[in-house]
Order: structure tokens, then sequence, then C-alpha cells
């Protein structure tokens, strides 16, 4: 039993490594909307197997000879379980929170403003700094009126148009 648990979720990890990497596949399907407090995450449930088995495999030739069957299933589940919940609370939900604050709309920009870091020549394209969310973010730029913009030089953004911010100079 300890060893099939072990197999299935070290396999579930593995699979899901090889098809997350390579084919850019997600098998982390989320259930939250069902989960009984937020562990009915495949991943999650891969983590308590693996441990569960493993603590099971590991722990059952010491309690073999005393007949002690029922102490290595407590003591596998309450480890499997246990490391799941600080799986998921040191590790999925900081990374779920962060990936919620670190995403923008590229239109949430238009209004803000920016420096020029490289010059913006006459009908041309050159490169802009903003920051928003905290990130300071480099991108394509061109003048709006097509007239030259100076490196360094303060800019508001306009528009946004196949990902050429298009500004003008600021008037703050």
């Amino acid at each position: 039993m300890y060893l099939v648990l072990f197999g299935v979720g070290a396999g579930f990890i593995l699979l899901s490594l090889i098809l997350g990497d390579l084919l850019d596949f997600d098998l982390d399907l989320d259930f939250d909307g069902a989960s009984v407090f937020g562990l009915l995450r495949p991943m999650l449930i891969a983590v308590f197997m693996v441990v569960s088995g493993g603590l099971g495999l590991l722990l059952t030739p010491y309690f073999e000879w005393s007949g002690g069957g029922g102490i290595v299933l407590f003591i596998s589940l309450v480890g499997g379980l246990g490391t799941a919940g600080l799986v998921n609370r040191f590790v999925i939900v900081p990374l779920n929170r962060a990936q919620n604050t670190s995403a923008f709309n590229i239109q949430d920009t238009v209004g803000t403003s920016a420096k020029v870091i490289s010059p913006i020549p006459q009908g041309g394209y050159g490169k802009i700094q903003y920051s928003i969310s905290g990130s300071l973010v480099t991108s394509p730029a061109k003048s709006e009126d097509g007239n030259p913009i100076s490196n360094g030089e303060n800019v508001e953004i306009i528009y946004i148009e196949k990902n050429t911010y298009f500004v003008r100079h600021s008037s703050k």
C-alpha cells in the first residue's frame, strides 16, 4: 500500500514537471470552489501521497515486529497531511499571491509618466522606462507627433498600439 502511494504520487509529480516544462501543459487543476480547507489541489494530493507512502515504507520495518501497523498508518497519514498543509501555506499560497500582484494590464499604463532611456529619433523608435505595480518596466516607444525626444526626458504614455508605446513630452 505504501509503495503504491509513493509511486503514484511521485509519478504524478514527475509527469506534471515533464509536461509542464517541456510542453507548457498544466496538470495542477484548482478545485478551490469545492475544496475543504483548500487542500484538494492535485499537486498537494501528490505531496500527501509521496510523504505518506515514504513514511510508511521507512517506518514499517521498525514497527512490524510489534504489530504496530496502526501506528505506522497514523504517523504516515499525519505526516502526509502536515507536509501538504505546510507546502500549501508556505509555498503555494505565497506564489499565488505574488502571481496575482505582479501582473498588470498593459492598457493601465496609459496616462502614466515615463522616462526616455534610449533617445527617440524623428519618426523612429526608442525606449522608455516606467514604474507600475512596484516594478520598473522598459518598453519600445515612439513619439506621438513624430518629433525626436532626447534621452532622459520625461514623457507621458498616450496610447499603445502593437506593443509600441506612443508618448509625448510630459506636461508635469
